[in-house]
């Protein structure tokens, strides 16, 4: 947060608390862990503050409509003054600031702090006085047909008579204001691309529909209660539907106190954000989950499962990217014919196309009543089967969910018709950072739907390149039709190599099948070698899940496979090039 800076001087680095801050970066990387520093709108007006100085000599600043002069406000250093983002000028002061601030420190993401724009005064204040004689009478901005808040449209933000660059005759600050967020982060995202050569990893306080495009989101500053918890699924899915994807609240709330059981709840809740942040005031109580050992035991079960969902979210995030969804969405949206899925529209969710998450929402609750559509439904990480579709019904039912906060219980399910990537190590390996993942292998999980048939999706690039025109990358659809998975790139390229070991498959299960007990035979096409390889399989007769393993002889490498068959036949049968022959 802001401590690290000077006199909360953006953009500087307070070398008497924070002496160590460029050691502390290293010793972060050398860990496999990320630095993301945040970063304040309001620039100080201080006369021996150099970026003040340089922004002000190429006169890029919002402009008062009184003075002529920059507009002045109060934020966190003091007096202060504002970029104006459309002054052509603006993007490269911005860019060569930021460069400047990644030479003290080199960050690897960037929160953007304040660019509402906030302002700790009313319009513009300089000299501790405020303007009043406005030329539109405030009275105007009050009476807009939509005021959400009800309040003066200047209430702690600039002056909405602020002037912006455009052209001959400057714009009013009206008629931008919601653009800050955006061309900021745009801004900000092409310093990123262009000067860095990487992703940018933005999160920003101000957003407008399009922003996705540049940065994320956090959900603002809430507070300490079972109630704002619950919100924020709801607010998660709005923002799903701004074109918002990657967002999250801040975990155990902002303002106030969180309790040990609303704090390890939201922490259980909180794994399955896009965005996931445990964040709070520095008048709060501290809530790290290391402040009580059963915070830290649930919690350590919440990020480890989430780690070992890693790749799958990682796959269905990067889907968004290449055509567009939700990631983060209500059960309705799976079931829209279903009535009573509106009752449980913000209280429970889909993460991803394949797991539904049921979060405990309430104090002191051991046990959840949840109403599951009529579906094929299997339980997670057992796999076991909780719901059979019934093909003469149209409504669900309700099923009782054991979930005390000592089981550290998640209370997740399968979606039947779904496949992805799961690493089970994550949970027992004592991984510290989700940039050891790439180096375990994954399994597959494929729960098949009624019809015996399933879907699902796994990306694999390098993580760092900056876009995908090169096609460095594996974007595999994975269908499952008659005993049969098909795996076929969309786009991307099958002849480069991608390097980590998450693609290779140790463990393919598959739930809700039909007569697994009779398979006699297990076979994979590799496009690599254009040869069919036998693969081991065992059947459990308890859970009703087919197990298929490589051989001993054989790796399974996902992006090689063209498609694997099992057959209740013996493996004597020929197999050519592209079919089976019987």
């Amino acid at each position: 947060d802001k401590d690290y800076m000077d006199n909360y001087k953006t953009f500087t680095v307070n070398t008497r608390k924070w002496y160590g801050l460029s050691p502390f970066h290293d010793e972060l990387h050398s860990k496999g862990k990320r630095f993301v520093a945040i970063v304040d709108a309001g620039i100080s007006t201080d006369e021996d503050y150099h970026v003040y100085k340089d922004g002000l000599e190429r006169g890029v600043y919002l402009i008062s409509s009184f003075t002529q002069e920059p507009l002045i406000g109060v934020t966190w250093p003091g007096y202060s003054v504002w970029i104006d983002f459309l002054h052509p000028a603006a993007e490269q002061f911005w860019e060569e600031t930021l460069q400047a601030c990644h030479a003290l420190f080199p960050f690897d993401g960037l929160c953007l702090d304040m660019n509402e724009p906030s302002n700790f005064c009313d319009g513009e204040c300089p000299d501790g006085s405020h303007y009043l004689d406005y030329h539109v009478p405030l009275e105007f901005y009050d009476d807009l047909y939509y005021n959400p808040t009800h309040r003066g449209l200047e209430r702690g933000t600039v002056s909405m008579e602020a002037l912006h660059y455009s052209g001959t005759v400057h714009q009013p600050e009206f008629n931008y204001h919601n653009l800050y967020g955006l061309i900021q982060s745009r801004a900000t995202a092409r310093f990123f691309n262009a000067r860095l050569r990487r992703r940018a990893f933005i999160v920003s306080s101000s957003t407008f529909p399009g922003i996705g495009k540049y940065a994320s989101h956090w959900l603002g500053d809430n507070y300490s209660t079972w109630h704002m918890m619950e919100y924020s699924i709801a607010g998660a899915f709005n923002f799903q539907l701004f074109g918002i994807p990657f967002i999250g609240a801040d975990i155990c709330g902002f303002n106030g106190n969180a309790t040990i059981s609303l704090c390890s709840r939201w922490m259980q809740l909180g794994a399955f954000y896009p965005f996931m942040r445990n964040h709070n005031s520095r008048s709060g109580n501290p809530q790290e989950p290391y402040v009580d050992p059963l915070l830290a035991s649930v919690s350590r079960k919440a990020i480890r499962t989430r780690y070992s969902l890693a790749r799958y979210l990682y796959s269905e995030y990067m889907r968004l990217v290449v055509a567009g969804g939700m990631m983060f969405t209500p059960i309705l949206f799976s079931f829209p014919e279903d009535p009573n899925c509106y009752s449980i529209l913000d209280t429970t969710f889909m993460f991803g196309h394949a797991i539904r998450v049921d979060p405990v929402l309430e104090d002191k609750k051991d046990t959840l009543i949840a109403y599951f559509p009529n579906w094929d439904w299997f339980e997670m990480p057992s796999l076991k089967r909780v719901m059979r579709f019934n093909s003469t019904g149209h409504t669900g039912s309700n099923i009782t969910l054991h979930c005390s906060l000592e089981s550290e219980k998640l209370n997740m399910h399968i979606k039947g018709g779904s496949i992805f990537t799961y690493q089970e190590q994550a949970l027992t390996t004592g991984v510290m950072s989700i940039s050891q993942l790439p180096s375990l292998p994954v399994s597959l999980i494929i729960a098949l739907d009624h019809s015996l048939s399933a879907k699902g999706y796994a990306f694999y690039d390098n993580d760092e390149q900056l876009h995908l025109f090169n096609r460095e990358y594996h974007d595999l659809t994975l269908v499952v039709s008659q005993n049969k998975l098909s795996i076929t790139a969309q786009q991307g390229n099958l002849g480069w190599e991608y390097k980590n070991k998450d693609n290779t498959l140790t463990k393919i299960q598959i739930l809700g099948g039909k007569d697994f007990d009779k398979i006699q035979c297990v076979k994979a096409y590799d496009n690599k070698d254009k040869a069919y390889h036998t693969l081991k399989h065992e059947f459990s007769a308890e859970n009703e899940i087919l197990s298929i393993m490589p051989s001993d002889s054989y790796t399974l490498l996902l992006p090689r496979i063209e498609h694997i068959t099992w057959l209740n036949t013996n493996c004597q049968l020929t197999f050519d090039s592209s079919h089976l022959l019987f």
